[in-house]
């Protein structure tokens, strides 16, 4: 990535942005826009960005398509979050790639922290994220910690190229902590180059699908899967 400020929109198609930001999201209301523009905000004239958005209802989204964001459609026979976040992977060009939710604000720290990682060659680049109006959630950066608690993923970007060679997807079968899932079996199978950076780089709302619900198909495939990547339990 250039350390000099570059052109926050490419039109070139041969152009690979620094980083693909997917946004799976229901419809365009003022939440979404909000998303959108804090994104620029935090992006424009420092790094090549792109956002894929991937959407429940394209018919609302009319017109908002621009030269750094693409909507796509959901797959209405692969409906969910998890699905809608692979989509929004297979088509993301960008060597960095970050995932975010319509109801979370990204911030300006984003671009140094990818700075920071690129410099370091980083498979994930780990942060913090400010969790809803109380306090701030620290990931943090050894993969065994993934055994009592998972990371944050709006304090997360993954290399695409690494992210393609693993082949690792989120399985839809989990309804909340797919994440987690991911987030395992990069780091313990495939053996991710992890760099942690001390800044946060999102505000995550705690307020969606995935915090209100437990997960019983990924609690009662836990043991099996820590058992197979760290082999304790």
């Amino acid at each position: 990535m250039n350390q000099a400020k570059t052109r926050s929109i490419s039109q070139d198609k041969k152009t690979v942005p620094d980083l693909s930001v997917v946004l799976p999201a229901l419809k365009a209301d003022a939440e979404f826009m909000r998303c959108i523009w804090a994104i620029r905000a935090a992006c424009a004239d420092k790094i090549t960005f792109e956002i894929i958005s991937v959407v429940r209802h394209p018919e609302t989204f009319n017109g908002l398509e621009a030269a750094d964001l693409r909507i796509v459609p959901e797959d209405q026979d692969h409906p969910g979050i998890y699905a809608a976040m692979n989509m929004g992977l297979s088509k993301a060009i960008g060597r960095y790639v970050y995932f975010i939710g319509q109801d979370d604000i990204l911030l300006p720290a984003v671009v140094k922290t990818l700075l920071k990682g690129t410099m370091g060659k980083a498979d994930l680049i780990i942060a913090d994220v400010f969790w809803g109006t109380w306090r701030i959630f620290k990931n943090l950066r050894s993969p065994r910690s993934l055994i009592w608690r998972n990371w944050c993923h709006q304090g997360i970007v993954y290399r695409s190229e690494f992210l393609r060679g693993t082949g690792v997807s989120f399985q839809e079968e989990f309804r909340t902590q797919s994440d987690h899932y991911f987030n395992i079996v990069l780091t313990a199978a495939h053996r991710a180059t992890i760099i942690k950076v001390r800044s946060c780089i999102a505000w995550y709302s705690a307020e969606g699908f995935p915090s209100s619900y437990e997960d019983s198909a990924f609690r009662s495939r836990f043991p099996s899967l820590i058992r197979e990547n760290f082999g304790l339990m």
